[in-house]
């Protein structure tokens, strides 16, 4: 395949299972949040997000390094796989006391905190779920993990909304996660055996190597899943579960939006990593092409949903979330921020700098963090929604001037922006003038509206449509036009 038909497979692919397993996730946690009430969903929600948080000790930036490395010297895959295996189940001893600890020491309730030890055993199988998938990443192979993850997921949320049916808590769905975990890692490494036969050997000097390179890429994951999560944690503090519970309703529809641009990252990112040092006319390309698809496609999902808040909220949660109402708009928004600014990492990672993306991140988080210390006590939950927007407003700019100089980048790419945005401005103002519809006809309105609007646009120019003849014929290079 030539790189551009292997992006799009490798995105669609995981984009599929993605959609697939949020779909699954959406509707695991709209019955939990019905079926165990404010409290409880709010406490669920409050220790998945812990656990997002501390999994990043035990990730500690080493799957990226896989990837990217393995790309370039396919041939040092068993010492890598071995070697990063063994350091991320000593990581995840560590990153399960601190869970623990952390929430003990914030003033939880026994509960909450057996609940958090429960959840920490599953570490040390996510994050070598991981490893495995990172050299699938690497071989450009990720037809594999993604229906493994799709099984696993199916799995764990039949096994949870039979036990919610049931009448089971919250501490049965947490100890269900901890096993599908378990399940998930001894089929992908089961799957990976197939491909690789590795070697056990440690390698002492390899840590020390892979320490070096890789702690700029855990203190970025660290303060990227802090600056994502800490408005949860501190709503909980400071407001309650109750008010988690309003808040995570919201957010978790945007998170899974954001499975879009996440995977798409994750395919172009071997691509890139081999193209940096090989052509550089093709790593400028791709960016500026990513980011352009990027905004066409997160526009109209975050107006869309934006402009279908109160329908989908009621639908989705019933009437006893409609605090969520208003935060949904303002959230959605934030997607097409993130969806803009999620190549900005790969890129600059690709390059060999993954000290300034710790940087940059690090300082989007104390933003956030000191905006939502603020924002919270005074307005509540949808302080900490308008703190989320102007966060990724802050961030975007910040890997913008970064990435200037090593990309070029110039004003004439606000075309990107002009042309979509009008299609999606006009697609809103449809859909708000006709508020008496049912929620499909209005979903098949916009879509219909979005695609006419960026066809009359002529959004897409030359060179994409050379792109997409590439997808078309994957055996083919095909003419080559950079601009």
């Amino acid at each position: 395949m030539n790189p551009t038909a292997r992006i799009a497979k490798n995105s669609l692919v995981q984009i599929i299972a993605g959609v697939v397993n949020k779909i699954f996730g959406v509707v695991l946690i709209i019955y939990a949040a019905r079926q165990l009430g404010l409290d409880g969903f709010g406490q669920y929600s409050f220790v998945l997000s812990m656990h997002a948080i501390f999994f990043i000790v035990t990730d500690f930036g080493l799957g990226t390094l896989i990837t990217r490395d393995l790309c370039r010297e396919p041939k040092q895959e068993s010492r890598y796989f071995v070697n990063v295996l063994a350091m991320r189940v000593l990581l995840s001893l560590i990153a399960a006391g601190g869970m623990v600890g952390t929430v003990a020491l914030l003033g939880h309730s026994s509960e909450v905190v057996i609940l958090t030890a429960i959840t920490a055993l599953s570490l040390a199988f996510t994050s070598n779920v991981d490893t495995c998938n990172a050299v699938f990443f690497a071989r450009q192979r990720m037809e594999i993990p993604a229906l493994v993850s799709v099984a696993a997921n199916t799995i764990r949320v039949a096994a949870s909304l039979g036990a919610l049916a049931a009448g089971a808590g919250v501490m049965t769905l947490l100890g269900i996660f901890t096993l599908a975990a378990a399940a998930h890692f001894v089929i992908i490494l089961w799957m990976l055996l197939f491909f690789t036969r590795p070697i056990f050997s440690l390698d002492k000097i390899f840590w020390k190597k892979m320490i070096k390179e890789a702690y700029p890429l855990a203190l970025a994951n660290l303060f990227s899943v802090i600056y994502f999560r800490i408005d949860t944690v501190m709503i909980a503090s400071l407001k309650g579960q109750e008010a988690v519970g309003h808040y995570s309703a919201a957010y978790r529809l945007l998170e899974f939006t954001m499975i879009l641009p996440a995977y798409y990252c994750g395919a172009i990112f071997p691509v890139i990593s081999a193209a940096y040092k090989t052509n550089h006319q093709r790593f400028m390309l791709i960016y500026r092409r990513s980011l352009k698809y990027l905004i066409v496609v997160s526009l109209p999902l975050a107006l869309g949903t934006a402009a279908l808040a109160p329908e989908i909220i009621n639908i989705l949660y019933g009437p006893a979330y409609a605090a969520s109402i208003p935060l949904l708009p303002i959230l959605m928004w934030t997607l097409v921020l993130i969806s803009a600014n999620s190549i900005s990492g790969p890129f600059l990672i690709a390059m060999g700098r993954q000290q300034i993306v710790a940087r940059l991140i690090l300082m989007g988080m104390i933003f956030n963090i000191i905006m939502n210390a603020f924002a919270i006590p005074r307005f509540g939950i949808q302080g900490a929604a308008w703190v989320t927007l102007v966060s990724e407003v802050i961030n975007i700019c910040f890997f913008l001037v970064v990435l200037r100089k090593p990309l070029t980048l110039n004003l004439k790419m606000i075309r990107y922006f002009i042309r979509p945005l009008f299609a999606g401005g006009v697609m809103y103002g449809s859909l708000c003038l006709i508020p008496g519809w049912d929620l499909g006809f209005k979903v098949l309105l916009g879509v219909v509206v979005y695609c006419l609007m960026i066809f009359i646009l002529k959004v897409f120019d030359a060179v994409d449509f050379e792109l997409f003849g590439r997808v078309l014929r994957p055996a083919q290079d095909g003419k080559k036009r950079y601009e």
